[in-house]
């Protein structure tokens, strides 16, 4: 056998294939290796994941579940202009630590609000992120947003910077100091 195969076994000092899972001189019990250990721990943590993961028509349901939400809910009066703007635009006086206690404090809530339109780009068939202009008056958002129907999908991928767009959606937080909205619909102006 050539060395590089060979363990010792704990026990007994004997020269051990590296592959046995006892030693053949006195019959200890041999311990795994680092390696196969960690390549056991991954291959049980992808199949735990696949697993557990939601199937597709379960996930369809969840959005579907989502935007049924937000369009039959009560949006609150939230503004996308003055308080939040000044809190979380550019050159805002304002600190982290402010901006982190907003974030939490309108996490979750309904909006309907209508903004400039600075990018759209698309994600899947039917859903976009619209990517309104920061700046002015107005906060920059993230918005993904769930077509209908094809006149939705039209209107979205119509879009060009600077047209207004009415969206109703959850915020989910806040990323690059614009406001991330999700579960997001097209909202009548």
């Amino acid at each position: 056998m050539a060395e590089a195969k060979l363990k010792t076994c704990k026990s007994c000092n004997a020269a051990v294939a590296k592959s046995a899972k006892s030693c053949p001189k006195c019959g200890a019990k041999l311990k795994m290796g680092l390696l196969p250990k960690l390549l056991i721990a991954l291959v049980g943590i992808v199949i735990l994941s696949v697993a557990l993961m939601p199937s597709k028509e379960e996930q369809q349901a969840s959005i579907a579940s989502a935007l049924k939400e937000v369009e039959t809910a009560q949006p609150t009066d939230l503004s996308p202009r003055g308080e939040l703007a000044a809190i979380f635009n550019l050159m805002s006086k304002h600190t982290d630590l402010q901006r982190e206690n907003k974030e939490k404090e309108i996490k979750g809530k309904i909006v309907q609000w209508t903004l400039p339109v600075f990018e759209v780009s698309k994600r899947e068939d039917g859903v976009y992120q619209i990517q309104s202009r920061a700046g002015g008056d107005a906060v920059g958002t993230f918005i993904t947003i769930h077509t209908r129907n094809d006149a939705e999908k039209a209107k979205v991928e119509g879009l060009k910077t600077g047209d207004m767009v009415s969206i109703k959606g959850r915020i989910g937080g806040v990323s690059l100091r614009s406001i991330e909205i999700e579960d997001a619909v097209l909202a009548s102006s």
